[in-house]
């Protein structure tokens, strides 16, 4: 569930707040013009972010780095131009907007959220394919988790673009015009490098002729969250903005309805700066907090070692009676080398025990841990199903023979030798 949940959230932040604010900018710089060209150009990205991500999971058609590279150049295209004529209306032109202007205003608004839509959508719309990676059907807890996970981080989304929107319709223009543009100059710094990575990769832009370039690509690689960190930072001074603005604000009126109308606006606005530091903070501890136990390593317990008796193993029954998962190891002779091979066991139930690998066909021989009652993939952190542990199929640990004689589990060495390839 946490996987989904920082993934959505760091993955969609950076682009939420300047795609709200673009609503915001359009709302105001056209506030008596139909809005719906705003929505139309995020419906066309929506769209061709569909069609990609189809022939994506379908077909061997679509290259995602072709198609990024397009989506990227049309929507740094339509940033620049954007931000260049707003400039110009905000600051260099002293009479009204004519309809010509307007109208290309307008196109522009269009594009930017067409790009906007069109780069950012296609993760989130591929990252419901992975849910049932290694399991056998999707009836099962793990699944739910994932699904609530990934809507969780959507939520949170629109809950602080819808808060965000709020602060930014009752910020000056002064206001809104500093914390827009800022956001448009960060995502065209965000969206510059993701082209240069690419171009980088297919050796386009040659690495060695350009190391600027690719000092500046290796360090937005290596902070990765960078530029949703400076796009919370803007949410936050937004409703900085809105509220030294609101407790500017008069209380005052020539009658009570206007006194009382005054008082409402001002609370209204102050609870719209709340939302979004709040939201902000949610999102903040997801990605950094949450990421952070999320990748947090399991110290798995020492393997205990049975020597052989022979050519078998036998393990007490009263040993591994506890519900507890117990983790093995037998060292096989591999020419001049030993190899480790780790063995797992855990009793299912009053009659039946699970043996298997610490190892599995998916994720190999990274192992399993046991968390509360549940044992768990230490490498995709897929919760086992324990009365299916001894079958194979999905994350579960590969089968291992075994026998139950006299009061002890057995296992033969033979058995065991056949699958040290798993562990070299």
């Amino acid at each position: 569930m946490l996987e989904y949940l920082i993934k959505v959230t760091a993955n969609t932040f950076y682009i939420v707040v300047p795609g709200v604010l673009v609503f915001a900018a359009a709302y105001r710089t056209d506030p008596h013009g139909d809005k719906k060209y705003l929505s139309r150009g995020c419906y066309l990205g929506l769209l061709a972010a569909l069609i990609y991500a189809v022939l994506k999971r379908n077909t061997g058609w679509a290259v995602r780095e072709y198609y990024d590279l397009g989506a990227l150049v049309f929507s740094e295209a339509s940033c620049a131009v954007l931000l260049s004529a707003l400039i110009f209306v905000r600051f260099f032109s002293k009479e009204e907007i004519r309809a010509s202007r307007l109208k290309f205003l307008r196109g522009l608004f269009f594009c930017a959220g067409a790009g906007f839509a069109a780069y950012c959508a296609p993760d989130l719309l591929l990252y419901p394919f992975d849910f049932s990676v290694g399991m056998d059907n999707i009836w099962n807890t793990e699944f739910a988790l994932k699904i609530i996970g990934y809507a969780g981080g959507a939520a949170l989304m629109i809950f602080v673009g819808a808060q965000l929107f709020n602060v930014a319709l009752n910020l000056s223009g002064l206001g809104l015009s500093a914390v827009f543009g800022t956001s448009l100059i960060v995502i065209l710094m965000q969206e510059f490098l993701a082209t240069v990575q690419i171009l980088l990769g297919r050796n386009i832009i040659q690495q060695q002729r350009y190391k600027w370039l690719t000092r500046s690509v290796m360090w937005a690689l290596a902070h990765e969250n960078f530029f949703s960190y400076v796009m919370m930072a803007l949410g936050v001074l937004s409703a900085v903005f809105l509220l030294v603005r609101a407790l500017g604000t008069p209380r005052t009126g020539s009658n009570p309805a206007e006194v009382r109308r005054s008082k409402f606006i001002v609370r209204t606005r102050i609870r719209f700066c709340v939302s979004v530091v709040m939201g902000v903070t949610l999102s903040l501890l997801t990605v950094t907090v949450g990421a952070t136990y999320a990748s947090k390593k399991v110290e798995l317990s020492p393997p205990v070692e049975i020597p052989p008796t022979g050519d078998e193993i036998i393990i007490p029954l009263d040993t591994v009676n506890d519900g507890a998962l117990h983790r093995f190891v037998h060292k096989a002779a591999n020419g001049s080398s030993v190899t480790d091979i780790r063995y797992i066991v855990i009793k299912k139930n009053d009659t039946a025990y699970g043996v298997g690998l610490d190892a599995c066909d998916v994720c190999g021989p990274t192992g399993y841990y046991q968390r509360g009652s549940q044992v768990v993939c230490i490498l995709c952190d897929v919760v086992m199903n324990i009365s299916t542990i001894g079958l194979p199929g999905g994350c579960n640990p590969v089968p291992l023979k075994f026998g139950i004689t006299g009061g002890n589990l057995v296992i033969k060495t033979s058995d065991l030798a056949a699958e040290a390839r798993r562990f070299y």
